[in-house]
């Protein structure tokens, strides 16, 4: 049984060896990264076409708060990928909700925000009729 237990206590130190040889800031690098090019296609596509009929409004909308949560997280924390990561996702994820937001309230996508709550918006977004 001694010998067992020696054998599982080695394991465990290998695998804190290998867990600590690789540095958290490198894995929150590569995590950033592929987050951030994830926003990239529909952004690029959004901002060429202006198309927006098949994205959700709210998922972008709610994607983006929590967004910029992770943004004052990354503040408070000090870890710049998290915080240049997030910024980006900003940047590309806004630019897709605003063009929605805009194609919404001009009437040539989902009536979302049909509701009063909304209403303020359209007069900032809406075409004025000549």
């Amino acid at each position: 049984m001694g010998s067992l237990s020696s054998r599982s206590k080695y394991r465990t130190k290998q695998r804190q060896l290998t867990i600590n040889m690789v540095e958290p800031s490198l894995i929150a690098s590569i995590a950033a990264f592929f987050t951030m090019i994830g926003y990239l296609p529909q952004a690029i596509k959004t901002i060429k076409t202006r198309d927006t009929k098949a994205i959700s409004f709210w998922m972008y909308f709610f994607s983006i708060v929590g967004v910029i949560f992770w943004l004052i997280f990354g503040i408070m924390i000090g870890n710049k990928p998290i915080i240049f990561k997030n910024i980006a996702v900003i940047i590309l994820g806004g630019a897709v909700l605003w063009i929605k937001l805009g194609n919404i309230m001009n009437g040539k996508d989902e009536a979302v925000l049909k509701a009063k709550f909304f209403q303020p918006l359209k007069k900032l977004f809406g075409r004025k009729k000549s």
